[in-house]
């Protein structure tokens, strides 16, 4: 049972936490992570009102439908690893693709970059980011 809570807390890690899902032996619920990765994003890639919306949206959805696919792998005494990692796969992608619906070209590379991700993409002289292989050709 821990090493199931240990994995769902790694999972949510993996969707861009730079908190544990647990503090103080009290769990978060996924709508008040959500709530604060917004406040993070909001801050880090500067969003609109409307964005902000549907980045609120996104998460909420996407964490809540992570924790019940978690938890009912949980209950059928799921015990595989890659099980739970491919159900976080699943949904991070699922993020991803939400996301890059709502943000301009530039939020979502600091998203991706932010999420671990994006490591094709470098900061220009100008502050913008660039493929790295479009770098080398200027």
């Amino acid at each position: 049972m821990k090493r199931i809570t240990l994995l769902l807390i790694a999972t949510i890690v993996l969707l861009g936490a730079n908190t544990a899902f647990a503090q103080d032996d009290k769990e978060i619920t996924p709508e008040e992570y959500a709530e604060k990765q917004v406040k993070t994003l909001t801050t880090r890639l500067q969003l609109t009102e409307s964005q902000e919306f549907y980045v609120d949206s996104i998460l909420t959805h996407n964490y809540v439908g992570l924790k019940k696919d978690m938890d009912d792998l949980q209950r059928s005494g799921m015990q595989d690893p890659q099980t739970y990692r491919q159900c976080n796969e699943m949904w991070q992608d699922k993020t991803i693709a939400a996301m890059k619906k709502v943000l301009d070209e530039q939020q979502f590379i600091k998203y991706l970059k932010y999420m671990g991700k994006g490591k094709e993409y470098k900061k220009g002289k100008d502050g913008k980011y660039y493929l790295k292989s479009e770098l080398k050709k200027k």
